[in-house]
This record gives structure tokens, sequence and C-alpha cells, in this order.
């Protein structure tokens, strides 16, 4: 006798089990608003001190379930910029007491989204009492999702959307602009949840709001969402370290695009219409598998050329001469491939490369990566900005479809590929600062690891999707 499936730690969810067997995908669904407060600090963007004023479009927390062969996989989708180690911490908690669903089968992904409350690196204070209320919030999502299991089935599809994205570093270089999506139906093949894959940095909307909003993975999932009444589109970030929107390379003073909402709208809603129509022409997961590898791998920290001291005395030096940005908002004319050239004071005090010197001699850090499969198809998941090409690699190690899934757990920062390492590797630290000449490498000088880091993730993830 097939054994059922067992759904959770709790006796009344796993009551439910009896209805369904091995040969059976399972999946739910969860979605709860979690936009803060009116009031609170806007921050993501340096260039923004002041304090929200309304809501453009609510953020949400997405959550699919997916289960078979007495295991269960909880995808969720936030609509933030990211989180640091605290908040991920008390989130992941909340979300296995209330689930019973294990670590190793939970991915929790940030969409980077830049208009939402900033905790990436740290907690405000004004925000701790926020952060505790989002993990209950986000772990109901996830009970819901466990309430309302029921039969499903399981399609995927690939595509391309080329043209609305660029390598912010390297303008002309090749980019992953493939386009996946994971479809889950119900028994009579209505649609329950999208599941959607794509790598591009949520700065669509722009610093010159003082609103909350969801970016333009806010509108994909918004207008998907309202293409198929009562299914949860869930939008999963890429490999986005050095991806940004439109042509807003860094450096370029010609962009016609300044963050509107109109553009993020635009943006959207064309991806929302091309994730439809690469689910219209899916292929069916026939066989129930599923399963899950968890690695905890150390990444080296970057040596930097320059001492503690010669850091501080820069950072001095540049605060005197530069003076620190105090506006509330963006001012006229300024977009994000601009930003540092127009007000070196955003990046060009200093202050990255003297925590790069005080944290050079600490030990390595220490990131989890996730490999899921289902089917046909693998999902690896890591945290961090992990750059376009490092994802490419990953995707490209397997003849099955991969989805790269970064910006998961807590922030770490940026993953960069070596390339950029060696343009910079012997920069004076006077002149690293120096936006209009280095700005088009932040991602990389603002990196906490070494140059072989990304290789060393790439190398482990590729190793543990082969084990699945």
């Amino acid at each position: 006798m097939e054994a059922p499936l067992k759904i959770g730690n709790d006796p009344q969810l796993a009551s439910q089990a009896v209805f369904f067997t091995m040969k059976t995908f399972v999946g739910g669904v969860g979605k709860a608003v979690i936009t803060p407060p009116v009031g609170y600090h806007m921050g993501a963007w340096g260039l923004r001190k002041g304090r929200s004023t309304g809501i453009h479009r609510d953020l949400f927390a997405r959550t699919v379930v997916i289960g078979a062969r007495n295991n269960l996989f909880a995808f969720i989708s936030l609509d933030i910029c990211g989180m640091c180690k605290s908040v991920w911490t008390s989130l992941e908690k909340k979300i296995i007491t209330i689930s019973g669903i294990p670590s190793s089968n939970i991915i929790v992904n940030s969409t980077h989204n830049h208009t939402a409350p900033d905790f990436l690196t740290r907690l405000p204070v004004e925000l701790q009492t926020y952060s505790e209320i989002l993990g209950d919030v986000v772990a109901g999502t996830v009970r819901t999702a466990l309430e309302s299991i029921r039969p499903v089935t399981l399609k995927y599809g690939t595509g391309d959307f080329p043209g609305w994205t660029v390598n912010r570093q390297y303008p002309n270089s090749d980019i992953d602009t493939e386009l996946m999506v994971l479809s889950v139906e119900n028994s009579d093949n209505s649609p329950l949840a999208k599941i959607i894959n794509f790598a591009c940095h949520g700065v669509s909307d722009g610093g010159q709001y003082l609103t909350w909003s969801g970016d333009f993975s806010g509108e994909l999932s918004a207008s998907m969402e309202v293409s198929h009444p009562g299914t949860v589109a869930l939008f999963l970030q890429g490999a986005a370290g050095d991806i940004h929107p439109f042509d807003w390379w860094f450096g370029n003073d010609n962009s016609n695009h300044f963050h509107s909402h109109d553009d993020t709208h635009e943006f959207g809603t064309m991806l929302a219409k091309k994730s439809l129509e690469i689910s219209h022409d899916s292929k069916e997961i026939n066989t129930p598998y599923i399963k899950s590898l968890t690695s905890k791998i150390t990444l080296p920290r970057r040596k930097v050329k320059w001492t503690v001291d010669e850091a501080e005395r820069n950072h001095v030096a540049l605060k005197q001469k530069l003076g620190e940005y105090t506006g509330s908002t963006w001012k006229n004319g300024t977009n994000t491939a601009m930003a540092a050239e127009m007000h070196p004071e955003l990046y060009g005090n200093g202050t990255n490369e003297l925590r790069l010197a005080k944290n050079q001699t600490n030990p390595g850090i220490e990131i989890t990566i996730k490999a899921l499969r289902i089917g046909d198809i693998r999902i690896s998941a890591h945290p961090g900005e992990l750059f376009n090409e490092l994802g490419s690699e990953i995707k490209n190690s397997s003849d099955s479809p991969i989805m790269v899934v970064s910006y998961c757990d807590d922030y770490v920062g940026y993953i960069s590929t070596r390339a950029p390492y060696n343009m910079i590797d012997s920069t004076p630290i006077e002149d690293i600062v120096n936006m209009k000449k280095f700005r088009r490498y932040y991602g990389t000088t603002t990196s906490p690891f070494s140059a072989e880091s990304g290789d060393l993730l790439v190398e482990e993830s590729e190793r543990i999707n082969r084990l699945i």
C-alpha cells in the first residue's frame, strides 16, 4: 500500500494526508499584504532620506507549497530588498515551527525591490516591530497554503525576454534573458499558481517617490493575478547582481527612462504577458518526484591593498570634501545609471573601503546553497547578489532546466565574477572612490568576497545539482 503524503508536523494537517498518494503532486497557496505603515523611512536608495507618505502598490508575501512522495517544498517570495541575518533567522524559525517543513525544503526569496523597508544589512530600531510582524505574516501564508493543499498538475516552460535588461558593468556583453515559468494547476486544469524566474535588479521605481511600491515584479504578479483571478503569481529573482532594467548601465547619461511608475508598469505587464504565453505552451511534469540537498560552504573574504589607517584618513578627507546627501528624494534628472557620478558623496566617502579593510582578517563567510528537484526541473538557490554570468554557468552545467534563484535567506552581499577584480585589484584607495572612473565596477568593489568566491559557489551548486 502506498504511503500517504506527510503534511507538516501538525496532527490536524497530517489528517489530510489520506487523500493524497505517492502518485500525486499536491499544492497549496497563500498570500498576504506586508506593506509597512506609512511614515517609516524609505531607505534602499542612498539618495533618498525621506519618510514614506503613501502606498502606490501594496507589498506582498506570496507562498506556493508543492508536495510529492512524503515531501513538501515551500516557495516564498517577498516584495522586499532583502533582510539581515537577525530578521532572516527569526522568520525562518517561525516558518518551520508553524509548518513542519524543514529548512532544506524552504526557499524564501526577496525580489530585491528597492521601494521597500530597509533592513538589508541591519535592523533599524524603528523596524523592529515590523520585522516581527513580518515573520508572523509570512509564516501564516505557509500555513494557509498547507490548509488548502490539493491534488495538482505541474507544468513548466521556458522562453526569452530580451531587450529589457542590460549588464550594468559591461553593457555590450551577453546576458541571461531566459524566462522560466512553473505552472501549478487544479484538477480541473484551472491555474492555482505561477512561479516565474527572471534576472533583473528591482530598481524600476526610483528614489523620487516616497510611496511604497512592488517595482516591476509587483506589477508582473498583479497583472497575472488579475488575468487569472484566484491565482498566486510568485516571482523568484534570478542572478541579477549586475543586471539593470532598460539601458541603465553605469555611466549612461543618455537614457530616456527615469524610473517612472509608467516605465515600471510597462516592464512588469510585458513580462507578465510573456510569462502567460510561455505557460500556455508548457510541458507537464509526469513523475511526482521531489528531492532537496543543502550545502554550507565558506567563501573567503576579499583582501584589499590599503590599511585601516589609510582607509580612515581617506574617509575623513572625503567626508569633509563631499559632505553627505540629505535630500528626502532624488533630485530631478537622477537615475541609477548616473546617480553616483552626479552625487559622488553617495559612495565616494570611503565607508565601503574602510569596512573592507576592517573585515579582511575576519574568518570567511558561510553561506547556504540549496538544490531542489521537481520532476524534470531543478532549482538552484543562493543568498546574496549573484552576478549573471555565474548564474548562466550553473544553468549550462546540466541538460535539465534549472531555475537559478538568488537573494535567498539573509543578505550576504555581492558575489562577483573574476574579470572586474582584475581591473580593480591594484587600484589605490584614492582612485577606487572616483565615481567617474570606477563606478562601473560597483558590486565588485563593494563585494566582501574574494575573486575566486563566485567560482567556488558555482562549483558547489553544480555538484549538489548533480546529486539530486
